[in-house]
This record gives structure tokens, sequence and C-alpha cells, in this order.
């Protein structure tokens, strides 16, 4: 292909909102992106070589952008584009436009969708206008395909093709390989073929079993030998299969052992949190939240499929990896202190490595940092915001976050001000320069309001947190006529915002994420008001609700379809008493926008400074201690 400049804006979630006014998407493209990308790089500025596309929503905008200004652009393309009637005025909905726009007939045009796309009729739709138009244009419905990053991953070199073909006479001296032959149809749809002769040929993909147990069990692992053992036909007395998985499992060349135990699938859940030394297999999408994955020999099993006995390529398979979004969440940070101490005797590649492997295994990993870097620091010098008891950790110890490859920082901890704004504005620089995305606190209020957006293969993930407590001064406020004036830091969670914003983002994501600094509690149980405050998130349409404020680990709650964390204990902390050095880590496993599975890791900090995954003797004892005991499972 010749030389391009491919030029991709971020549009977040706001790039599903509609702005047809003075500061609509088109004029923003028009007047300042391509303006701007045009005297920064060697782009042609004429219309006969610039294009543009877009996937799902975005082919709803490059339609709308190109139809809008035809004269702009000379070819556009919609992969999977979401069309429907309903969704503009007639004046700005390239559905009305298709029949109405002047010049747009100079334009080449391409639709694609899979056979199986929820987005098909508004497809059709635009098909049927530009055809009742007599417009020229290709569409391609693949016989295999969803709406998803699976199918638009597999039909890129199509899409390039398309951009590129009236381009390519005019930098190759010979004509070269490329689907530019394929683009010149304006066939009715009915005629149109369903196997586009493009397609590429399509490869089995994977059925996957997946460990799991009762929530409340000890287990946390389960090892390949066993596993491979049952996929050998042998008979395991502790599996324990639903009809539905166990016909699944022997339909892809398994033969279970005669004498498995199999029960009806509505049985399944009860009667394996009654057999807490039982485990069951199952494909992600029949995972639920108070069954609990497990590991195999220590590690995730979807970072292995490699070697999993129970991953087989099939013809019809239950797992697409590129439809998983794996979030693993911590609780609280402050390397401050005698941890301090402690990574100035070893260093951080030391402070990292009991977990640094499971963690930069997930696709995000969170954690709430309490403080802050300064360079004076641990000097109790000067007037400090948090007096005597200010903590702050110093700037060359913010390497921690990179060694971790940490993505998400939580900064409603309520020590992040302690060593004065210049040293949290420097701090956030810092995050900022790292590519590591902050929630819950910011330069300003309406920062740390701002809902995190994750859009990660095919699912969609808001987050919101808050401080309870205070005090004052950690939080962010804008009315120089309170208290300390105006400052950065958390979002305070009273106010009535909080409430507003879990509302309006369930109603924009698939998944919302509510974490809060709560008021500390001495106790691995909530107190009554942190439970109400809790359960309230859920029923505001949070699905899980996290507390990152607990130097101890605390309970777990299955509260109606939300999933509740009480509070994940320390990750790094310096104090070194038999629950402040227990904690948990939950990876939550987010599959085509559902949350379908929860992973724990059980964790202790060595030396003040450095956590690592239990062993399996102080895994027992501390999930009996946990499950049994403090959550009376």
């Amino acid at each position: 292909i010749p030389p391009l400049v491919v030029v991709m804006p971020f549009g977040n979630v706001i790039a599903n909102r509609n702005r047809f006014d003075s500061l609509s998407w088109a004029n923003i493209f028009r007047e300042e992106l391509m303006p701007d990308a045009e005297s920064k790089y060697n782009i042609a500025s004429n219309r006969e070589q610039r294009a543009i596309g877009g996937i799902s929503r975005g082919g709803f905008w490059a339609y709308q952008i190109a139809f809008t200004y035809p004269d702009l652009f000379s070819a556009v393309g919609g992969h999977s584009a979401f069309f429907d009637l309903y969704q503009a005025e007639p004046q700005d909905n390239p559905l009305q436009l298709a029949l109405t726009q002047a010049n747009i007939d100079s334009m080449r045009l391409w639709l694609d969708r899979g056979e199986d796309d929820f987005a098909a009729e508004g497809l059709e739709l635009m098909a049927e206008r530009l055809s009742e138009r007599d417009l020229e244009y290709t569409y391609n419905v693949y016989p295999i395909g969803e709406h998803n990053n699976t199918y638009w991953a597999q039909h890129i070199s199509e899409y390039i093709g398309f951009y590129v073909a009236d381009w390519l006479d005019e930098i190759q001296p010979e004509p070269i390989a490329s689907t530019a032959n394929i683009f010149a149809t304006n066939t009715p749809i009915a005629q149109l073929p369903i196997a586009a002769t493009q397609a590429p040929p399509q490869s089995n993909g994977l059925s996957v079993f997946f460990p799991a147990v009762a929530f409340p069990s000890l287990e946390t692992t389960i090892t390949q030998q066993t596993l491979q053992s049952v996929a050998d036909g042998q008979l395991d007395s502790r599996l324990l299969l639903d009809e539905e998985t166990a016909a699944a499992i022997q339909t892809v060349d398994i033969t279970l052992h005669p004498d498995t135990r199999i029960i009806s699938d509505e049985t399944l859940r009860d009667t394996l949190w009654r057999n807490r030394d039982w485990y069951t297999l199952l494909p992600i999408t029949a995972l639920r939240t108070d069954y609990r994955l497990l590991f195999m020999d220590d590690i995730p099993v979807v970072d292995q499929l490699d070697n999993y006995p129970l991953a087989i390529e099939s013809a019809n398979p239950n797992f697409e990896p590129l439809r998983l979004t794996r979030i693993t969440a911590s609780g609280v940070t402050a390397p401050t202190r005698r941890t301090l101490t402690a990574f100035d005797n070893r260093d951080l590649e030391w402070a990292t490595s009991g977990i640094a492997s499971y963690v930069m295994s997930s696709d995000f990993f969170h954690m709430s940092n309490e403080i802050s870097a300064a360079e004076q620091c641990p000097a109790l010098t000067g007037d400090l915001l948090g007096g005597s008891s200010s903590m702050c950790t110093r700037p060359a110890y913010l390497d921690l976050f990179t060694l971790l490859d940490t993505d998400i920082i939580e900064l409603t901890g309520n020590h992040n001000n302690d060593y004065g704004y210049d040293a949290y504005r420097n701090t956030l620089s810092f995050y900022r320069e790292n590519g590591i995305a902050i929630v819950g606190g910011g330069d300003n209020l309406a920062e740390a309001r701002e809902p995190l957006i994750l859009n990660y293969n095919s699912n969609s993930i808001g987050w919101l947190a808050c401080n309870m407590p205070g005090p004052y001064y950690a939080l962010a406020n804008e009315d120089p006529n309170n208290l300390g004036g105006v400052r950065p830091g958390a979002a305070a969670c009273g106010g009535g915002w909080l409430e507003t914003a879990i509302s309006a983002l369930s109603q924009q994501v698939d998944i919302v994420i509510v974490s809060v600094q709560y008021n500390e509690v001495e106790d691995y149980r909530p107190a009554p008001s942190q439970q109400f405050d809790f359960r309230r998130f859920a029923d505001l349409g949070a699905d899980i609700v996290l507390g990152t404020s607990a130097h101890k680990p605390q309970t777990y709650e299955f509260y109606n379809d939300s999933f509740i964390h009480y509070g994940m204990g320390n990750l790094y902390f310096d104090q070194p008493f038999w629950g402040n050095i227990r904690f948990f880590m939950n990876t939550f496993y987010i599959y085509d926008g559902q949350l379908q599975a929860v992973e724990i890791f059980p964790g202790i900090i060595d030396d003040l400074g450095r956590p690592r995954l239990m062993t399996p003797e102080e895994r027992v004892n501390f999930l009996f201690f946990m499950f049994r005991e403090q959550n009376r499972f």
C-alpha cells in the first residue's frame, strides 16, 4: 500500500453523544482536527487523497461527517456501522442524508458486517437507501462475525484495501496485488453474496471449561495433573458437573469417566455451596460471582491456555479471548514510614517481585495510593497539613507504580495532601507522564468527580471513586470561601453528585465500579453504616462496590446482582499485625459486557515491604478465618 497517515481521534464515552450544533463533531473535525493534522504531517490536503471511516458508532460518525461535507472525502467506510432512524433528527441523520444530500454520488462507499452483528438492521436500511438513490456502493456480509474486535480484526486488510484503492496507481509504477478490483457494486441487497470472495478462511476457536468452586471454598488452585486426568477420562471424586456442561465437554472429544458426578443445571450452585471441597468446570458464560475461579498451579488459567488440558480447539467455540477484560483491584498503598526503610534496605525490584507477574498479566491493574511524593520526605518539617501524622514517599519510589505496570491510580486517600498541594500536583504529573489513569481525585473538583471510562475488548467499564471521611484538606474544593480555599484533592462522597453520577453512568457502560475511602474500621466486618452505604451504591446501579481504606481485609457480600467487597486490606503499608499484613486482591472477569467471575489473590506482606501470594497453608488458615469465622458463609 502507499504511505499513509492514519489519524484516530479518541472520543471516549462522549463519542456516543450527539452534537450537531456549532460544536458538532463534524465541525471540530473539519475546523480543528483535520487542519491540525495537515499542518503537522506531510498529508495531502485535497479531497481525492482523503478518506474517512469508522467502526460501530464510529461508522455512524464517518457517514454523518462525510455526507454533511461531501467535498472533504473521496471515500467513506462503515464497519458494523450503527445506524438508526431515531438516533438523530432527519437533517443530521446519515440515513436521511443518503436520500437527500447533494454531491455524495462521487464518493466511494463501503459497508460491512458479520452474519450475527446486532447492527444489521440499520446497515440493511442504509444499503436500501443507497440503492434507492442509485448510488454505487459495496456492502459485504461475511458468513461469520459478530459486533466485536475479533470480527473487525479479521478484515483489516480489506478495509485498508478499500481506502487506498484509488491511490495505488499514483504511487506504484506497476499494479500490485490488492483488493481494489472488488469495490464497485450497487447490487441490491437480495442479490448480494453472503460469502464474499475476499473473506479469509475461518479456523476453529477454543472451547474452554474453567475450574471453579463455591466462593467460600478454601481452595484457590488446582493442579494441571488433576485436570489432565479428567481430560484423560479418569474419575475425580471431587468433580461435580451440571448436565449442560457435561454434554458440552463430550462434544469436544473428551470422554468423561462414566461415574463422574453429574446433576441438573439448576442445583449446581447450592450443591457446591454445601460441598465446599468439590469443584466444577464451566464455560465462561456460565460462571457467576458466587462461584470463584481457581488458578491452575497458582497461575490464572487464561494466562496458560496452551497448557490447559480443558482448552480444546472446536468448531463451536465457547471462549474468545478478545471478548474478555480482566481488572485487578487492590487495597491500601502507602509506601511510607517503615516501608520506606524497607525499600531503602532492599530495592523496588524486591518490593514488586512477589506480585508483579500476577498484576501485570491483568488488562488493568488498580492501586489506591494514599500519599504523594515530596523531596523532603520523610522529614516532618514545615507547615504540614497532616501535622505530626503526615505521610509521604520519596519521588524515586514512585517507580513502584511503573515497575508494576499500574494502569489506574485511585486518589481517594486521606494523606495525599499532607505535604502540600505542590507535592500532590507533582505526583499527579508523574502519573500523567507515565500514562497512568486516575480516578477519585485530581487538580480540581470536576476532575476528581470525573468517571474513568475503560473500553477494552468490546467491554465498557465506568469507574467512580470518592472519599467519605475527609479530612477537609484532603478533599478537592472549588469554593474560595470554604475552609482551606481552592485546592486539588479527592472527591468527597457527599453532596448528592455521586448518586446522580452512578445512575447516569450505569446507562452508558456495561459495568460500573464504585470504590470508596470509607471511615476506617479496625474490624474484619463492615460497620452498619458502611454496609448501608455500599448497598445503597449498588442499588443505584454499581455492579461492583469496593472499600479501599480498610487496613484489615474485610468480608464479601453478594447483594442482589452486585458484588461488594468491604475492604481488601493493605497492599503496601507498615502495620506488622496479623490482620494488617494479610490482604486480598480481586480480579474481575468481564466478558461480553457481563461481570462473569471473580478470582481472588490471597496475599501477605513480608518484611513490611514485599507483598506476595500466600503459601498453601497460609491460604487455608486465612480463608477459614475470613470466610467461615468472619463472613459466616
